[in-house]
């Protein structure tokens, strides 16, 4: 394995320990020693690919934004591909759904930073940008007939909108709520809204 490829291999350790960090006790009760004993390498390792906490956390984001965007543009492309797209495409957000309620917490915890920093805030904004361009783009052939650009953007928005607000909804009051099952719901809705195409 080359010097660099070993390099990226333990970028990516720390990444990965970092999240895990950040999972379970949030962004300012983890310390860099947290990281450093999950990752299982010393404090120079950490300071050798991250200047610091904020820089891991940042990388998070980054990463979210290519290698879960490029994931979800995937599946919801082969839903879209199905010969009931509208039904593939409530699966898909399904799916989403069980790998958000991983990360709305870190999201709430990462949107509450972005308000003190404005690193984070840039990273989160083009994050969250990057997953409504995401879902316009997939939504684009069962819309392009019928709506504006701009009107098919307020769609993605929205839908992102209704996705996000209903895990943290499911988080906070997960009696009462049941993402998945308020996805199949809002979905159908849409389908009649969509009509035949859908």
């Amino acid at each position: 394995m080359s010097e660099g490829n070993k390099a990226q291999k333990k970028k990516a350790q720390l990444r990965e320990a970092a999240y895990r960090c950040f999972q379970k006790s949030g962004y300012y009760e983890t310390t860099v020693d947290d990281i450093c004993n999950k990752a299982q390498c010393s404090k120079g390792s950490f300071y050798y690919h991250y200047a610091s906490k904020q820089e891991v956390f940042i990388d998070i984001l980054q990463v979210w934004a290519r290698e879960v965007i490029s994931e979800m543009l995937k599946r919801f492309e082969d839903a879209l591909a199905n010969e009931t797209p509208m039904s593939a495409v409530t699966q898909a957000i399904q799916d989403e759904v069980r790998r958000g309620r991983a990360l709305v917490p870190l999201w709430l915890e990462f949107t509450v930073h972005a308000h003190r920093d404005e690193l984070v805030r840039n990273a989160l904004s083009k994050f969250f940008r990057r997953a409504r361009n995401a879902i316009s783009e997939m939504l684009e052939p069962l819309t392009r007939e019928r709506f504006s650009e701009e009107e098919s953007e307020g769609i993605a928005t929205g839908i992102f909108g209704i996705y996000t607000g209903l895990l943290m909804q499911e988080l906070a009051d997960p009696g009462s709520v049941d993402a998945s099952e308020a996805v199949a719901q809002i979905m159908s809705v849409m389908g009649r809204l969509l009509g035949p195409m859908a």
